[in-house]
């Protein structure tokens, strides 16, 4: 049997995603998929919640997922000002709601630095470390994507965080890692 897992990290400005997929028998993990979405960021705050909200209901609608696992917001932002923290705040909430309406249950929620410890290989990975170290894991060539000028894409780092959530859930199922599921 298999079980497919999604990941999200969340921010305003891009959502990266993973979608993963865990054969039970074998814990064998396969990709099904690396991405992201920039949110709109014209219109009202209700109108670019709308529209993320669309489009990750999409997501998760043709993932198909079994587990749903999401980055917890960072409680503590020392340079962000309160209006960041507000709409960070609401559009986790709003894709955690999205995947409890899929799931008819809480997603699963981890904390960044216990999913960089538990993917750690040596030393604790900074973000521009994430792809690579996902890809190791995965035994895969991570799909960067390039800017016209060659120039790699921020985006790149946010699509390996959230492969990297759905990575550090499938090792829980797969028992590779022995730590408790944190519910919000």
């Amino acid at each position: 049997m298999t079980k497919r897992i999604l990941g999200f990290d969340i921010s305003s400005s891009c959502i990266g995603y993973g979608l993963l997929e865990l054969d039970e028998k074998t814990n064998n993990i396969k990709v099904i998929k690396i991405s992201y979405i920039n949110p709109i960021k014209t219109g009202t705050m209700v109108e670019r919640i709308i529209n993320t909200r669309n489009i990750i209901r999409n997501i998760i609608n043709d993932a198909k997922p079994d587990d749903i696992a999401i980055e917890e917001l960072v409680k503590y932002m020392p340079k962000s000002t309160a209006t960041t923290v507000v709409v960070l705040a609401t559009f986790n909430m709003m894709v955690c709601l999205e995947a409890y309406d899929y799931l008819k249950r809480t997603p699963n929620i981890y904390n960044v630095l216990t999913i960089r410890h538990g993917l750690k290989i040596s030393s604790f990975p900074k973000k521009e470390e994430m792809p690579e170290l996902v890809a190791k894991h995965l035994g895969i060539t991570f799909p960067y994507e390039y800017k016209k000028k060659g120039a790699l894409k921020v985006e790149n780092y946010d699509a390996a965080d959230g492969t990297a959530v759905a990575l550090y859930h499938t090792f829980i199922l797969a028992n590779k890692i022995n730590k408790k599921v944190k519910k919000k």
